[in-house]
C-alpha cells in the first residue's frame, strides 16, 4: 500500500512539472504573438478614370470596429511571412492550452478558459 503512494506522489509530481511547463509555454507563445500583426492581408482595387488599381491593406478587428493599415508594395512578403508565424503560434497556443485543460483536472486545478480569438489562458 505505501508503494502506491509513493508511486501516486511521483506522478502526481510529473503531472505538475508537465503543467508547470505548458503553463510557461503559452505565457512565451503568448508574447510571441503580441510581436507579431494581426489580421490578414487585403486587396483593394479602385477604379479611377477607367483604369483599376490595387492596395494591399492589414485588416484586424478592435472590438465591433473593423481597422485597416495600408501596406507599402515592398513590405507584404514581410507581413506575410510574420502572419504566417502567428498563425503557428496560435496553433501552438491552442495545443497547449487543451492540454493545460487536460492536466488541471487530474492535478485538482481549476481548468484554464480559452477565448475564440485571443487563446489566452485565464487562470
Amino acid at each position: 500500500m505505501r508503494k502506491n503512494k509513493i508511486e501516486d506522489d511521483s506522478i502526481k509530481g510529473m503531472l505538475r512539472d508537465e503543467y508547470e511547463r505548458c503553463l510557461n509555454l503559452v505565457e512565451q507563445v503568448q508574447r510571441s504573438i503580441n510581436s507579431y500583426p494581426r489580421g490578414c492581408l487585403v486587396v483593394k482595387k479602385v477604379k479611377s478614370k477607367g483604369r483599376i488599381y490595387e492596395y494591399h491593406h492589414l485588416q484586424w478587428r478592435e472590438g465591433k470596429k473593423v481597422v485597416s493599415r495600408h501596406i507599402p508594395e515592398k513590405e507584404i512578403p514581410e507581413i506575410q511571412k510574420k502572419i504566417k508565424l502567428r498563425e503557428a503560434y496560435q496553433s501552438n497556443s491552442l495545443k497547449l492550452i487543451k492540454r493545460l485543460q487536460y492536466l488541471a483536472p487530474l492535478l485538482g486545478e481549476k481548468k484554464p478558459a480559452m477565448t475564440r480569438c485571443s487563446l489566452k489562458a485565464v487562470l
